[in-house]
């Protein structure tokens, strides 16, 4: 009986691993920067930056997806670079990732997702091929 449950966990380890073992698919590589004075007076003490990704091509207002990112330290000048993927992008539907993306930076005043509110402070690009280098550049306040 012993043997046979070191067996099942064995398979189990072995099939998770190979499931895990799938490659996360490229959205986009992602710089985030704040460079205007007003604006970085505005965001001191704003810690959460939530980016999101939306089908450029699509009518909806729903993102594909979005990824929550906790900074340590006020926004200024270039303040992230990361790379987007599916297996760090929380979608919000599934499906593939959209061939052009439209992708929207925002630092987050309350840290909660949803719509944009009043403190918060955005930039975005409005299309891009998913995969590519982009540049999102924090311009606006809500």
């Amino acid at each position: 009986m012993l043997t046979r449950l070191i067996q099942s966990v064995a398979l189990a380890t072995a099939l998770f691993s190979s499931a895990s073992g799938l490659a996360a698919e490229k959205i986009a590589q992602v710089e985030v920067s704040l460079d205007d004075a007003a604006l970085v007076k505005k965001a001191a003490g704003i810690r959460t930056l939530f980016v999101i990704v939306y089908d450029a091509e699509s009518p909806r207002p729903m993102p594909f997806g979005a990824i929550k990112i906790d900074l340590k330290e006020d926004a200024k000048g270039t303040f992230y670079t990361g790379e987007l993927t599916t297996d760090n992008v929380q979608t919000m539907g599934g499906g593939a990732v959209p061939k052009n993306i439209r992708l929207k930076a925002r630092l987050d005043k309350d840290g909660s997702a949803g719509m944009d509110s009043a403190g918060d402070i955005t930039g975005q690009i409005e299309k891009a091929k998913a995969g590519d280098k982009l540049k999102i550049k924090i311009a606006k306040a809500i």
